[in-house]
């Protein structure tokens, strides 16, 4: 069972390198020192602005009062229009109380300080995360407790943890059917176009079913890239920052996340970092170098 906590936490992509680790799983170079690709995420400290409770009814889960913390971040209101006198948190425990066996769950209510990061944006995202607890009053009391204070990677993440990494996914805009779906070309000497696919269908069908290759939007998906592996958490950029800074991004200000492998979405795009639904055991993994190497290629 995972502990008191958010089910995840985000961060924005600064980019890829390689780096040096023990293999810890049972390949044939176990126990060796191997060189892997790795994706670096700044990870600037994430703020709870509100709870929010969710009532079991007939027809499912129903809002039943939500509550802002005071004092928030002004450039909150570049993304929300706050109430000027918000629920108090006394207010709201007195509904949970009065909800008895209907309080099916509680929520937090998160959003970015990307101001905090090299990134130079002012907006923050706004997002509801579930909160992990064995019953909705362990998670209320956990939100309350949270309500108006930062979060960092550390609290939420461990090392050697898997989780899912949800983003949109880096946009190529209209293309064909060569490019979109890697359908072969046509003869050298067709008479029209060669990029333009084969037959659309059966001619008594009367449709064309989906299953054809046709052109369309490429990229700019939300995709989910599950059981990516945390491989370090830190906070001095002087430890993974390369020379000259990351390609398109510079350098890290806050707290930075490694995962192994590639994430989906191109630089400066944020990744939300969702706690696998696997629950697989979680193991340290020994990393003995980052490269610094230059980008600037």
């Amino acid at each position: 069972m995972r502990g008191l906590g958010l089910q995840g936490f985000p961060a924005y992509k600064a980019g890829m390198t390689h780096i040096v680790m023990v293999d810890d799983s049972t390949s044939p170079t176990a126990n060796q020192e191997v060189s892997t690709a790795a994706t670096i995420l700044e990870a600037p400290p994430l703020y709870v602005y509100g709870l929010v409770v969710y009532e079991q009814t007939q027809f499912g889960l129903h809002c039943a009062g939500s509550a802002n913390a005071a004092g928030a971040p002004k450039q909150l209101l570049r993304t929300l229009c706050l109430a000027k006198k918000p629920k108090s948190v006394e207010e709201l425990e007195k509904r949970v109380t009065t909800l008895g066996q209907r309080l099916a769950e509680v929520r937090a209510l998160v959003s970015t300080q990307p101001w905090k990061s090299g990134l130079g944006k002012k907006t923050p995202e706004v997002f509801e995360m579930a909160v992990s607890a064995p019953t909705p009053q362990e998670q209320f009391q956990w939100g309350k407790n949270a309500l108006g204070k930062e979060l960092k990677a550390g609290e939420v993440l461990q090392e050697g943890e898997y989780v899912d990494a949800v983003a949109v996914t880096t946009g190529k805009g209209w293309q064909g059917v060569v490019k979109r779906f890697g359908v072969a070309l046509g003869p050298h000497k067709a008479t029209k176009s060669r990029r333009t696919g084969g037959s659309l269908g059966g001619e008594t069908q009367g449709t064309v079913m989906y299953t054809i290759p046709r052109p369309g939007q490429m990229g700019y998906h939300r995709r989910t890239d599950p059981n990516k592996r945390v491989l370090k958490l830190g906070n001095d950029s002087k430890d993974i920052t390369p020379a000259g800074g990351f390609l398109h991004y510079g350098v890290t200000k806050t707290d930075y996340i490694i995962l192994k492998g590639s994430v989906p979405g191109p630089v400066k795009r944020m990744i939300l970092l969702r706690k696998s639904m696997d629950d697989k055991p979680v193991k340290k993994p020994d990393v003995r170098w980052v490269s610094q190497e230059s980008k600037q290629k």
